[in-house]
């Protein structure tokens, strides 16, 4: 093999220049929400939300939910990603079921407008949505999961992938099973 092509990659020593091939990802570590004040994010994210901040550096934040991670980022361009009132591109959050109603009630509570909720029609991530916007346009989503991949779409197309193992995962137990 060759040199590498991108210019970020010219002298690294910690990658191989190999034969390429597709590749599978084994999961998602975080992703990135884009903010133009990360002081006024982290209030956002830990007091509505219910995240937890990790660490900080000059221009992020590192957030927990559960056993999971997202980034807070202000880089100087941030750009609403939906109009006012607009919810299409998302980040969800699950919240069990028990904890749903309360959450609802703490949104609405801190004067932040439900621009939409929905309670059937998911075939893909089956349960409670309510979606709001954050302060710089991102929009949130909480679900109070109730299952994953029912009627006509069948599985997701992961290989191996275990329903039982994702409902355990979440909450510690099986947060699908009714009663």
């Amino acid at each position: 093999m060759g040199d590498f092509k991108s210019p970020a990659l010219q002298g690294a020593k910690s990658v191989k220049s190999v034969e390429p091939a597709p590749f599978s990802p084994t999961g998602i570590l975080h992703f990135t929400i884009s903010v133009s004040d990360l002081d006024k994010a982290i209030e956002f994210y830990t007091s509505i939300v219910g995240a937890k901040m990790w660490r900080r550096i000059t221009y992020s934040a590192f957030m927990a939910v559960g056993d999971n991670f997202f980034v807070l980022s202000n880089i100087g361009y941030h750009r609403r990603p939906n109009n006012t009132g607009h919810c299409l591109v998302h980040n969800a959050f699950i919240v069990p079921g028990d904890e749903f109603d309360k959450a609802v009630a703490h949104v609405e509570a801190n004067d932040i407008e439900i621009v939409r909720y929905e309670d059937e029609g998911h075939h893909s991530f089956v349960g409670r949505h309510a979606y709001f916007q954050d302060p710089f346009g991102n929009a949130v989503e909480l679900i109070d999961l109730t299952d994953i991949g029912t009627g006509p779409v069948g599985d997701p197309p992961i290989p191996g992938w275990n329903k039982n193992r994702i409902r355990n995962n979440y909450f510690g137990k099986n947060q699908f099973e009714q009663g």
